[in-house]
């Protein structure tokens, strides 16, 4: 298993936590594909979900470092707006590739924001304008960590 799919892994692990949790489900790993990135399967229904999963970082050099590769601790200023034009590129680009996914039923985003200075309330805030694009995606949630535990306990639902 390469680091990738450990990380997809991990972050499917922290989602089905909170959304079965949210909705008393019992959605469990089914099947590991390439697009979506996995199907689940709720143990008590039998409906089978989709999950793509992505993850949220400022840029190449934040995602060295929290992936150990970059020793430094310093990065660039990175502003909240910065963050949410980020998490806007992601989504448009999940869309585009959404539209090629070979998978006949719903499927669900999950993005895995590794910031450790923004979390949920970015979302909220109208000044910086979070806009969702259109896309096929049943769902799309947007996983973080709460301060200053720093546990992946934050999942909002974005549509």
């Amino acid at each position: 298993m390469d680091e990738k799919e450990r990380l997809e892994r991990k972050a499917l692990a922290f989602f089905l936590r909170l959304y079965n949790r949210k909705f008393d489900a019992k959605y469990r790993l089914y099947k590991k594909r390439e697009r979506p990135d996995f199907e689940v399967k709720d143990h008590i229904t039998g409906k089978v979900i989709g999950v793509e999963i992505s993850h949220i970082f400022h840029d190449k050099k934040e995602a060295m470092m929290f992936l150990g590769r970059d020793p430094s601790h310093i990065h660039g200023i990175i502003t909240a707006q910065d963050h949410v034009d980020v998490l806007e590129r992601v989504l448009h680009k999940k869309a585009e590739k959404m539209k090629s996914y070979p998978f006949e039923g719903p499927v669900m985003l999950v993005l895995r924001d590794f910031s450790q200075i923004f979390d949920t309330t970015i979302l909220y805030n109208p000044k910086l304008g979070l806009k969702i694009p259109k896309s096929d995606y049943k769902e799309i949630w947007y996983l973080s960590r709460s301060k200053p535990i720093q546990k992946w306990d934050k999942l909002v639902r974005l549509r």
